[in-house]
């Protein structure tokens, strides 16, 4: 009987793990929270308004936060997946044609974790560009 139990508990554990989303989308009311984020979001909405790409930030904890932005005001982007790799992470938007309030459009996501490199792609597989 205490055999079934613990090979229970350990499949409950291990089913709960695998329920866990590696991800979040972070408000943009709560930007403050995060300066470097929110100094880099001030610029692509007044130096860099055409500018589709991303760019990584180490955040609180331990964890990471990325910013995606479509570089026009015609373009909305929503999370589609993170997958985490041994040696990759990758993150899936998907662009929505919509009109937008901001100048350049953008995605908070938060990653509870990272692993090696780092791609950003939208659902037809066009890669976002690095850095800037």
């Amino acid at each position: 009987m205490k055999k079934g139990f613990a090979a229970m508990m350990i499949a409950l554990v291990l089913l709960l793990g695998a329920c866990t989303k590696e991800y979040w989308v972070m408000k943009k009311k709560d930007i403050n929270d995060e300066p470097g984020v929110r100094i880099f979001v001030e610029e692509l909405q007044k130096e860099k308004t055409d500018r589709k790409g991303y760019k990584l930030f180490s955040i609180s904890q331990g964890k990471s936060m990325v910013v995606v932005s479509t570089g026009t005001p015609t373009k909305e982007l929503e999370v589609v997946d993170v997958e985490i790799l041994d040696d990759q992470t990758i993150v899936t938007v998907k662009e929505i044609d919509a009109e937008s309030d901001e100048v350049n459009p953008y995605i908070l996501i938060g990653l509870e974790r990272k692993n090696g490199s780092m791609l950003v792609k939208n659902e037809d597989g066009e890669e976002y560009e690095i850095g800037f």
